[in-house]
């Protein structure tokens, strides 16, 4: 039942409202009179819709949106996001619809409410589907406006700052979440004082004594080296003063949930963290910071190893900036920060900066290029992922910035995770370079493809037009776009793999009677793909081709029953082409190869499984009635294929590895081997599945084994 809509009377708000008075005077700093009346409306329809309301703390509800609105004017934001701020909660909480927010607002502010608003009035079967359901809901909205992502973490901050009121288990959970996807989610977006705050506030809450022990000991730390760091800071300013360099210097503190990240991952003493303080240094220009920098290492010791030049190569969050550690006065190392004024508030406000700069009409996703790319990462995961708690996961791993700095063969520089692969780079440049991935060069040298990159490296990928992606990539990639990416492949694969080989098989089947695909007529058609719940034939040919109906009991439903009578007593078998893909399989108990006498069975689900006609299986998939089907290799395959070989050779030192040389040198690769030994004789027992292309292949792999002074026998293992 939709809610009864009202009309807001508008009226003079009370002078006695401080709050609102000391937030206006913020506003008045930065917009013009009728975006202010604007505000005003918005706070008095949302003081209006939350009259009565509470929150735990027992202060007046509309103190909440009024503060996440606040702390979005210190970054100067437009007054639409301010007002969408002050009204954030009306639809989630109180009797105002998206109606009269369009009515009263215009469709952008009721938009970025609607954005920012939970789906709470929806019942999902867990909390991890809610949760996953809320993100998902709340990145799409960023992809169509940023300043929806803006407005929740504001609100988050506010509600964090309020959270001791609520009970333990929900200020941790409200804190580990804040930890994993909204602190991380603001430092991709650059807005590095946003994220540190979350940070600090989610951690106390989180762990209340390591934070409150932290603290004690950084203020122990502040007053022994406040001396010291006016020391530095003074010694800097003069001889920058001297150089004639027109810069700020400011000694700068690490904040706690920073130091405790860097002591939990590198295991150490809170004595042990020498970079606690800092000095900062901001200048006009970026070749003042290559001069700044000079005058740093020329009056203290750089440290080696220590420096990074993140204005030649920014972060992915955009973030621009010279570090350098030095062995300051005692020997004690002090980090410098160089950069820019416009890269210092880059580095403070990110993505907020762009309303320091006062542009106009940015509030669109697609004028931020590098914020672009990564909501476009994360909507692709939000397609792909199988599960909520798979997407939770996949967004989690995708929030924390690479480190490792690549080059494309343009010259282009690209930033990925720790361990990344020369896969996870083919789909970060694009993802049609991942799916037809044939070979890859670093530096010139050819490597293989689970390769980990390394800094500085040059990164050359080559294609083919009929290749597809590899399962087994899964196991080493580690970024999540190509996770996905290649999981999005393999599917795709599947269902025309799936389509091509049912249209075959049902084809075949449909020989017996004498009948072809184009001669079924369309009345006969549509009631067959009725019975099979099918929209189209190709759904019946992928239902076919994954095992889910058997061909021959459609062709005997699309024959005339007259026609059944006259077919003919035999056909060849079905052509096996080499591309049929992940629908058609080849059984692990004879690890059937060309040359052999195949038979087939349609396992329902995993389309066709492929078994040498002498296979002792064969009896126990006829005395469960399942389909056989007669197969037949194709003339140009174009594949590899797994055998069994067993091996018995003396029990002799070095053997194994003799056996393994010889394979290795014939061309083969060896999937897996197995080793033991025979009682009776003494002698050891080898058992390899070896990758070949064909039967004649194998002979002479065994021919030559046989050669081997230590082989006694060589056999193909069949069952």
């Amino acid at each position: 039942m939709a809610r009864q809509q009202k009309k807001y009377q508008i009226k003079n708000l009370n002078s006695g409202d401080i709050n609102f008075d000391s937030f206006k005077k913020k506003l008045q700093k930065y917009l013009n009179d009728y975006q202010i009346k604007k505000i005003e409306k918005a706070y008095i329809i949302a003081s209006k819709a939350h009259e009565g309301q509470l929150r735990k703390s027992g202060e007046a509800y509309i103190e909440h949106p009024l503060s996440a609105a606040s702390y979005l004017s210190d970054f100067q934001l437009d007054y639409e996001t301010i007002m969408a701020a002050i009204l954030h909660d009306v639809i989630e909480d109180t009797e105002i619809n998206m109606e009269v927010l369009q009515q009263e607002f215009g469709m952008k502010v009721s938009q970025l409410v609607d954005g920012v608003s939970k789906l709470d009035k929806i019942n999902f079967s867990s909390k991890e589907e809610a949760d996953a359901a809320n993100l998902r809901k709340m990145i799409l909205a960023m992809s169509q406006d940023i300043r929806v992502i803006l407005i929740k973490l504001a609100d988050r901050i506010h509600n964090l700052e309020t959270i001791s009121v609520l009970k333990a288990q929900q200020r941790r959970k409200i804190a580990k979440e804040t930890l994993e996807i909204y602190a991380p989610i603001a430092l991709r977006l650059g807005i590095h004082n946003m994220s540190i705050h979350m940070e600090d506030l989610a951690f106390q809450s989180l762990y209340p004594l390591r934070f409150k022990i932290l603290q004690n000991f950084i203020n122990d730390a502040r007053g022994n080296r406040k001396e010291l760091m006016k020391k530095i800071k003074k010694i800097v300013e003069d001889k920058l003063m001297d150089e004639g360099l027109n810069a700020d210097v400011l000694a700068r503190e690490k904040h706690v949930y920073g130091i405790y990240k860097k002591m939990k991952h590198k295991e150490l003493k809170f004595s042990q963290i020498h970079d606690i303080f800092g000095v900062r240094i901001t200048t006009t220009n970026v070749d003042d910071c290559y001069r700044v920098l000079g005058i740093i290492h020329n009056s203290y010791t750089p440290i080696p190893g220590r420096f990074k030049d993140y204005i030649a190569i920014p972060k992915s969050n955009g973030y621009q900036s010279l570090h350098t550690e030095i062995l300051g006065p005692h020997g004690l190392p002090t980090e410098f920060q160089i950069r820019t004024k416009d890269m210092d508030i880059l580095a403070q406000t990110g993505i907020a900066a762009h309303w320091f700069y006062k542009i106009k009409d940015k509030t669109s996703l697609k004028d931020y290029t590098k914020e672009q790319q990564w909501i476009t990462n994360l909507l692709d995961i939000q397609e792909n992922s199988g599960n909520p708690k798979e997407y939770l996961q996949s967004i989690k791993a995708d929030l924390y910035p690479g480190k490792v700095y690549v080059f494309s063969p343009k010259g282009d520089i690209i930033e990925l995770p720790k361990k990344s692969t020369v896969i996870d780079y083919a789909y970060a440049i694009h993802t049609d370079l991942g799916n037809k991935f044939s070979s890859a060069k670093i530096d010139n040298k050819v490597v293989t493809p689970n390769t980990i990159l390394k800094n500085g490296q040059l990164i050359s990928i080559f294609t083919k037009k009929n290749v597809k992606p590899n399962p087994g990539w899964l196991n080493f990639v580690i970024t999540e776009k190509a996770r996905h990416s290649i999981r999005a492949s393999l599917k795709l694969i599947q269902r025309e793999d799936a389509t091509n080989f049912g249209e075959k098989l049902l084809s075949h089947a449909l020989k017996e009677f004498n009948i072809k695909l184009k001669d079924i007529p369309v009345k006969t058609l549509k009631i067959v793909l009725e019975e099979y719940n099918c929209s189209n034939i190709e759904d019946l040919y992928r239902e076919i081709g994954l095992g889910n109906r058997i061909p021959k009991l459609v062709a005997m439903r699309i024959a005339p029953t007259s026609d059944n009578k006259n077919k003919p007593k035999s056909s060849k078998g079905v052509n096996i082409e080499g591309t049929e893909g992940i629908i058609l399989s080849y059984a692990k108990c004879c690890f059937p190869i060309p040359g052999d006498k195949i038979f087939g069975y349609i396992s329902q689900g995993k389309g066709i499984v492929v078994h040498q006609q002498n296979c002792k299986s064969i009896k126990r998939v006829k005395s469960k009635n399942e389909e056989i089907i007669d197969l037949s290799w194709g003339e140009d395959l174009d594949d590899v294929f797994n055998a069994s070989i067993k091996v018995e050779v003396r029990n002799k030192r070095g053997v194994l590895a003799q056996i393994s040389s010889l394979i290795a040198q014939s061309n083969s690769n060896i999937e897996s081997v197995t080793y033991g030994d025979t009682k009776e004789t003494g002698h050891n027992i080898m058992v390899f599945v070896v990758s070949l292309t064909h039967i004649n292949a194998l002979s002479k792999l065994m021919s030559k084994l046989r050669k081997n002074v230590n082989v006694i026998s060589v056999e193909r293992k069949r069952s």
